[in-house]
């Protein structure tokens, strides 16, 4: 019974977010090396501002197993995916060697990331809220669907 009212629960609250997730944008999906983030980042400053949404920094890059994991992840399960992405404006920051000087210097104003992924909450002027390590969303060789949905739902 418990079980049966938790995934209602989910089922209700996924439901709420239709977006369409083959029209995000670049700096949401992928980690880019030579992207312009301040540009990435104003444009979802403005977005957060509109919307009432948090911004979502995710960092990262194409090297990271536990990225791909991610990616995979929200690929196999829309609804979390529609959810993750519909309630904050996410962008990628690429992390490792050969990382931006625009991205060294915002990652230098927040807690060193702890791994990667690495989340960073922010509010729609870019302050930071919380600095997040995935670690505790992991499970196995994937994400556990439950505690990446209570993730979402208590930071968005």
């Amino acid at each position: 019974m418990k079980k049966n009212i938790v995934m209602l629960l989910l089922c209700v609250t996924l439901g709420v977010y239709g977006v369409e997730l083959d029209k995000l944008p670049t700096y949401s999906t992928h980690y880019d090396k030579q992207g312009n983030l301040h540009t990435d980042l104003s444009t979802a400053m403005q977005k957060a501002e509109k919307s009432g949404k948090k911004i979502l920094i995710v960092v990262g890059g194409e090297w990271c197993k536990w990225c791909g994991q991610l990616d995979n992840f929200l690929d196999d399960h829309e609804k979390v995916a529609e959810l993750f992405y519909g309630s904050f404006e996410v962008v990628r920051v690429y992390y490792g060697e050969g990382i931006s000087a625009e991205g060294k210097s915002l990652l230098t104003q927040f807690p060193p990331p702890k791994g990667t992924p690495h989340f960073y909450v922010l509010d729609s002027k870019a302050k930071l809220l919380k600095s997040i390590d995935t670690g505790y969303l992991e499970r196995g060789y994937s994400y556990n669907k439950k505690k990446f949905v209570a993730f979402v739902e208590e930071h968005k």
